[in-house]
């Protein structure tokens, strides 16, 4: 069904879409549950584990600093746009946000909630002219019963001013159609409708790992090396015990009493030796943080947990993220803006693709090398890698044009007596 289709048949689709929006993921993400070890998760809670917070601004930044071009198919190759009314939404999509920040919100969105919902904001002559990213737990997904249509229900103030979908409607809630919808998400268990995100997902995994942080926090707190502890004769009522135990509460706990001794008068000292690092303590953290990394598919090396690797397998690793991690996120993205922002027309000659080239880009001898080979086998001209390398193009003679070596060729065949390519032997 065409926009306009939709925009005739309002008042029928009206009486399907609820008023009130109802988002499966809200309690989730603002109450959480409870896990087995006590402790609740929810996405807020999750972020205060370092290696969760490290992971979701890791995957978000590296992300966003990839730059998202539009590229048109030109004699057989891909080639960046640069005349497309569309590029500017590249640069600045909305008047809060630019594409950085943007995409931070996107990739956030997905990796805390599950879903991530982008409203499409259309001139007169449907032209896509803004991009809203709307905020988690604002936006319903509704399918219709008769032939299971998606909609949605979205509630933000910056469109207010705006004309959406339904071009009646007013105030901040607003009914978008699919079309005017990118929509990219977690895994989904109920047909694509909503999506889950992998803190919901193994929430006691989570729970398992703040519990650990929390558990190590107190050892700290309540005096971190139990080496010991104190024995009364049993003549001390409850009251003096309870006393007993405050002082010496004050005396040992918190790290600025750290080595402080107790003196506590009519108790005896009992010596023992357990100390955070007996109780392993640290080894359950550096569990915890490959748990989580294994969960967000993090190298441990972006958390510091792989000093000794060397640059080479770095590097490895490194393109080893791109292809298994950062291409989950980045390819339903493309494929979606380029469903929502591009017409019929546009869609067999344009399409919205994140550029990797800078991701894992090797040292200098190494690129150095490998254009070498391209030059001198014929598969880039000199100018094609001076773009590359953000360089101007060379105005000199020969540098649009592919090389190759005179002592190659086909058996039995001859140079073509027209021909007035470049060799190598002439530059």
């Amino acid at each position: 069904m065409n926009f306009i289709q939709k925009a005739l048949n309002l008042k029928t689709k009206a009486s399907v879409i609820p008023e009130v929006p109802i988002t499966t993921g809200l309690p989730f993400m603002m109450g959480g549950g409870l896990s087995a070890t006590g402790i609740t998760v929810n996405y807020r809670t999750a972020l205060q584990h370092n290696a969760v917070y490290t992971c979701v601004r890791t995957l978000t930044s590296d992300i966003a600093k990839i730059p998202l071009t539009l590229e048109q198919f030109v004699d057989g190759g891909w080639q960046k746009a640069t005349n497309h009314p569309l590029c500017s939404l590249l640069s600045v999509p909305n008047e809060r946000l630019v594409m950085f920040e943007f995409l931070e919100e996107v990739i956030k969105s997905v990796l805390l909630t599950g879903d991530a919902f982008v409203v499409v904001i259309r001139d007169r002559q449907g032209n896509p002219i803004r991009l809203i990213p709307i905020r988690p737990g604002t936006a319903s997904v509704v399918e219709d019963p008769k032939d299971g249509e998606l909609f949605y229900k979205v509630t933000d103030n910056q469109l207010i001013p705006l004309k959406t979908s339904v071009s009646s409607e007013t105030g901040p809630t607003r009914t978008i159609f699919h079309s005017d919808m990118i929509r990219t998400r977690n895994l989904s268990f109920d047909g694509g409708i909503y999506g889950q995100s992998l803190i919901q997902i193994a929430s006691e995994a989570f729970g398992l790992s703040l519990a650990t942080q929390e558990t190590a926090a107190r050892a700290f707190k309540n005096g971190a090396n139990i080496n010991g502890y104190f024995t009364s004769n049993g003549s001390t009522g409850r009251e003096q015990q309870l006393s007993n135990k405050e002082e010496l509460t004050r005396a040992i706990s918190s790290i600025v009493n750290t080595a402080q001794p107790a003196i506590i008068n009519g108790l005896d000292w009992v010596p023992m030796n357990n100390s955070v690092e007996q109780l392993q303590l640290t080894e359950a953290r550096k569990q915890t943080v490959i748990e989580v990394a294994q969960m967000f598919r993090i190298p441990l090396y972006k958390l510091g947990q792989s000093d000794g690797e060397k640059a080479a397998n770095i590097s490895e690793q490194e393109q080893s993220y791109i292809t298994n991690t950062l291409i989950q996120y980045t390819r339903p993205l493309e494929q979606h803006m380029d469903r929502v922002l591009l017409n019929d027309n546009e869609k067999a000659f344009f399409r919205f693709k994140f550029d990797f080239s800078k991701q894992a880009e090797p040292d200098e001898k190494v690129r150095g090398s490998y254009y070498k080979d391209a030059l001198t086998n014929g598969w880039m001209t000199p100018n094609e890698i001076r773009k590359r390398e953000e360089l101007p193009p060379s105005t000199q003679d020969g540098a649009d044009e592919l090389r190759f070596p005179l002592n190659t060729g086909v058996i039995g065949s001859q140079e073509p007596e027209d021909y007035d390519g470049v060799t190598n032997e002439e530059n």
